[in-house]
């Protein structure tokens, strides 16, 4: 009988372990974020940390700002023949179960979408490009991008990503900003070597 109490009591300590551990706790992301956005007109020059190795023709650095329990959170340089492109990119959850990156997903989209930045007011306010796209099992790869409500000031052409991606068998949530043109305002040019030229 005692056998059996104690091998009860351990199962329930191994359950309520593994729940705890699957369970993933929601923090708002905002405080962090408004510190990246902040530094975004200097290519994150002020919040990159100690550089770590990389991939050809990347620049990789550590990130001082880091979203809390995230997996992994960096500034990345894609190096081009003009310049450099700079993007701050944080892991923030990697979970093997379609219901809870259906919940924290949103939880993020929401903590995102339609709020303005502290230190720049009303008139900064984050915007969805598009309407919300749920993550489901049908594709291995959803994006929802924001931009700022500044149309001609240094935040113009800024992007954030809320990506989720299934890699190895996890969906991986990330959250990225870089600079990117608004689509309507790419268009072919007049230069002779240029092969989208017009």
């Amino acid at each position: 009988m005692t056998r059996l109490i104690m091998l009860s009591i351990t199962c329930f300590f191994i359950l309520a372990s593994t729940h705890s551990q699957n369970k993933i706790v929601f923090t708002s992301i905002r405080p962090q974020l408004e510190k990246v956005i902040n530094d975004y007109p200097n290519q994150f020059s002020l919040i990159k940390g100690e550089k770590n190795e990389s991939e050809p023709n990347t620049i990789e650095y550590k990130s001082k700002v880091e979203i809390k329990n995230a997996a992994e959170t960096r500034v990345i340089g894609y190096v081009s023949k003009s310049k450099i492109h700079w993007v701050w990119e944080s892991k923030l959850f990697v979970t093997e179960d379609i219901d809870v990156l259906k919940k924290q997903y949103k939880a993020f989209y929401n903590d995102i979408a339609g709020k303005s930045l502290l230190s720049k007011g009303n008139i900064n306010s984050i915007r969805a490009t598009g309407p919300y796209d749920a993550p489901s099992e049908d594709l291995r790869l959803w994006t929802n991008q924001f931009r700022m409500n500044d149309a001609t000031g240094e935040f113009s052409n800024m992007v954030i990503d809320l990506v989720a991606e299934y890699i190895g068998f996890e969906w991986n949530v990330f959250v990225r900003i870089y600079d990117k043109e608004k689509d309507e305002e790419v268009k072919p040019s007049k230069d002779k070597n240029d092969k989208y030229r017009y």
